[in-house]
This record gives C-alpha cells, sequence and structure tokens, in this order.
C-alpha cells in the first residue's frame, strides 16, 4: 500500500515565543468576550452530543500524540485529557475499549487473530498493511500539530513493532518527532525484555540519524519504586499522569510570564527538539526551604532518586531545563540566595550546554518547592542496559533448562520391554489368534470375506 503523504502539509512550522505581556484592567473587562462566548457555546453543543471535551489550555507548542499499542494508547489518552490532540492504535480491539478518547480517533489494525503476543513482526506488517490508514488518522486529527509525540512500550508486540512504520509516515511531514518508550517492570518476562533492548537499540540509531528528534525514555522498573505504596489498579493511572504532567508543566509554563525568571518557548522547543540526544526528566518537591542552602540539599538528596529513568550519565546532558514553582506564602520565606545555591549544584552535576530555568509564582495550595527538571541530549542508559541484558539472559537460560527437562518428561516408561525383533512380534501376533478375542477377530474377517 502507499501512504498519502500529500494529505499531510509538509511545510514547516516555526514555533513560536508567545508569552503574553500582562494586561491591563480597562473597564471593559466586565463586557462579554464574543470569543468566549463562542467556546462556551461550542463547548454546550459537544456535551450535548456526548462527546469527550476537555479543556484546552494556553501552551508553548501545539502537540500532537500518537498512542501505539497499550501502554502508548493509555498515555495518548492521559495527554487527551490534558487537552492534547491524541490518537490510539493497536491490534487488540479488547485494548481499545478502555481508551477513553472519540472513537474517530481510535485506529483498530484487524490483523491476525488480534493481538501480537509480543512479536514484534506481527505488530511491524500490520502497520504496514494498515499504512494508508494510519496515514489517513494522522491527517485528519493531527493536521495542526508542531510538535508529534508516538507514546509505546518497549517490550510490546504492537507497539514496538509499528514503530518504524509510523516514524516513517510522521517523516513526511518534516515535523519534529519525539518518542517517548517506557522500559519494562521488574517481573516481566524474558520476551518482554529482549524486545526492550532491541526497541532501545533501534531508537537509539533513529537519534543518530536523525529519523527521530528526541528518545525521552521512561522506565517502568524505576516507577515502581516512586509509587509502590500505590495500588496495583491504580499504579498505571498514576504513574501515565505523572509522566504526561512533567512534560505538560514544561509546554505550559514556559508560555507564561514570570515576575521573577521565565523560561520561554523556545527554550522549551530546543530542550526537547534540538538535544540529538536521550532524555530524561522527574520532579521533586522541597519542604523545608526556609534555609539558604534547602534547595541545593535537596537537589542533591532527591534528584537523582525522582528521575523517571535511571541509569544514564548526566554530565552527558546538552540541555537541562528546571521549573522552580511555589505558592506566594512560601517564595516569602525562600531566602534570596537558594536559587543560586540549588542551580549551582545542577550546573556542577551536569556541565551542560545551557541551562534553562524559570521561576514562577503559582497557586497551589501546599506549602513547598517543587522543582521540574528536564535532562536532554544524554546518551543511554548504560547501567539499566546491562541490568536488561543480564536479567534476559538469566530468564532465557531457566527457560532453556525448562524446555529440556519438559522433553525428557516426556519419555514415559510405559513399564514394559520394547519389542526388539521381527520374531516376537510375529510370535505375539500367533498368540492373538489363539486367545478368545482373537478368534472373535478372526471370524469377523472370514465373514465378510463371504
Amino acid at each position: 500500500m502507499t501512504v498519502k503523504n500529500s494529505k499531510i502539509s509538509s511545510n514547516k512550522e516555526v514555533l513560536v515565543d508567545d508569552i503574553s505581556n500582562e494586561e491591563k484592567t480597562t473597564s471593559e473587562d466586565t463586557a462579554i468576550d464574543q470569543d468566549k462566548l463562542a467556546a462556551l457555546k461550542l463547548k454546550m453543543a459537544k456535551k450535548n452530543e456526548g462527546e469527550v471535551v476537555v479543556e484546552v489550555k494556553k501552551r508553548s507548542i501545539k502537540i500532537g500524540v500518537i498512542g501505539t499499542g497499550q501502554m502508548g494508547s493509555r498515555l495518548a489518552q492521559t495527554f487527551f485529557n490534558r487537552g492534547y490532540e491524541a490518537v490510539a492504535i493497536n491490534t487488540a480491539q479488547q485494548d481499545l475499549e478502555h481508551i477513553k478518547i472519540p472513537e474517530a480517533n481510535k485506529l483498530f489494525m484487524d490483523f491476525s487473530l488480534g493481538g501480537a503476543s509480543k512479536d514484534k513482526s506481527i505488530g511491524g506488517a500490520a502497520a504496514e498493511a494498515y499504512k494508508d490508514q494510519i496515514s489517513d488518522l494522522i491527517y485528519k486529527k493531527l493536521s495542526d500539530t508542531q510538535v508529534f509525540i508516538v507514546t509505546t512500550s518497549c517490550g510490546g508486540g504492537s507497539g514496538a513493532g509499528s514503530l518504524p512504520t509510523i516514524i516513517d509516515i510522521l517523516q513526511t511531514t518534516e515535523r519534529p518527532i519525539v518518542v517517548i518508550a517506557c522500559l519494562p517492570m521488574t517481573n516481566e518476562d524474558a520476551q518482554t525484555k529482549a524486545n526492550s533492548l532491541e526497541t532501545l537499540s533501534e531508537l537509539a540509531k533513529f537519534v543518530q540519524n536523525k529519523k527521530i528528534s528526541n528518545l525521552i525514555v521512561v522506565d517502568n522498573m524505576k516507577l515502581e519504586v516512586l509509587f509502590s505504596n500505590v495500588s496495583q489498579m491504580d499504579f498505571y493511572s498514576v504513574a501515565n499522569e505523572t509522566i504526561v504532567d512533567i512534560l505538560d508543566k514544561f509546554n505550559t509554563m514556559s508560555s507564561c510570564a514570570s515576575s521573577i525568571k521565565s523560561l520561554d518557548s523556545m527554550e522549551f522547543a530546543k530542550i526537547i527538539t534540538n538535544s540529538g540526544g536521550l532524555t530524561t526528566f522527574g520532579n521533586l518537591v522541597i519542604p523545608n526551604y526556609t534555609q539558604d542552602t534547602s534547595i541545593a540539599e535537596g537537589i542533591i538528596e532527591s534528584l537523582n532518586s525522582n528521575l523517571l529513568c535511571g541509569g544514564f550519565d548526566l554530565k552527558k546532558s546538552k540541555y537541562v531545563g528546571v521549573l522552580i514553582c511555589a505558592n506566594k506564602s512560601v517564595w516569602s520565606r525562600v531566602p534570596a540566595g537558594s536559587i543560586n545555591y540549588g542551580m549551582a549544584m545542577i550546573s556542577d552535576l551536569c556541565n551542560p550546554e545551557a541551562v534553562f530555568k524559570g521561576i514562577y509564582e503559582v497557586d497551589d495550595d501546599e506549602n513547598v518547592v517543587k522543582i521540574y527538571t528536564i535532562f536532554s541530549g544524554l546518551g543511554l542508559p548504560d547501567s539499566r542496559v546491562e541490568q536488561l541484558k543480564k536479567e534476559t539472559q538469566e530468564l532465557k537460560s531457566k527457560q532453556k533448562e525448562k524446555n529440556e527437562s519438559r522433553n525428557l518428561d516426556l519419555n514415559i516408561n510405559t513399564g514394559s520391554d520394547d519389542i526388539s525383533s521381527t520374531a516376537d512380534k510375529i510370535k505375539q501376533q500367533i498368540a492373538a489368534k489363539k486367545s478368545a478375542f482373537g478368534k472373535l477377530a478372526q471370524g469377523a474377517i472370514i465373514d465378510r470375506r463371504k
């Protein structure tokens, strides 16, 4: 099948720093804004039609999300709930049914028996067979996108297997492509972990060859530790909210003015589309902030442990983005030099080409300082990769032993000696003829011949 690339605009869009100036209060503030009124009417109409309605906030970049596979589709739904345009693609109809986005934003690839059973080749073949439909879906639902984000699990069949085809389609738009890829949990099987290694290697080459602009790696093993007190039923929703929240905070706050220091739209765009490497991010909360070194000490103690993927050498960071947020009451008690000590610690830890920071006063009921960080332009998370290699080899070795044991168990000892000669077989045949059952059988044969 050929891809209908002509439908997708190939014109590059310029990312504009749209930080607005503070609006002046006038006597017209009490008048009805006709644009707002029209938006309210549209929202009411959609509500009456039963469509999913979400609030669209002001953001720096128009991001369109393509979720592939089960985990990728869940992340796409989380983005959609925050007002982003998103679509979901899968080979398993039952998994798509639970994704709460409009049905028109879903694509079921009806391939094989349904699902890919962790076989990447099935996911890849399905995506190739549905290449035109995927292209059409992206054109219809994400045509206004400035940056594409593809979300997927590294270990699945549908998600990881379909990535090359989806990326090929998106490349025709000549817009930046970012992939959020999730590594497996601790208790995953050998096939999932082997797939994850293969997919991570493949995606790293895509970054190197500039097929994608950035690879954001999230590790479910790390999320297990961060959310160890969360129930199994809530784990994925909490984890997905955290992943999306950090990226959304940067996209939202970089469109806002700050009376202290803002991280602007172009700085955020550079972090996620121009690093030439891999990316990880995280957040941390500092409840004790009244000493001039409190923020710096919090960063030293918690920065690495709160990143959503470990194993990276942060000194290889090309760009670092930092958002520091607190309410008005907290800022009134934060010593003036605290931020300087904190930023010095981050610079010393990473020694990047550039650090982009934003300091914001926010409406927050919690009296804490919240810090959001992105480290981009990284190499592979070497220690995590080595751990995955070791775990995969150990699991495959155990599986091999089980298979060999199973084959031996199938050699059942019946308790009788095998017949080893033709003479023995003839003797048994003669004996059978002399028995009552043998004579009965012989008689039946004679009757049939008559």
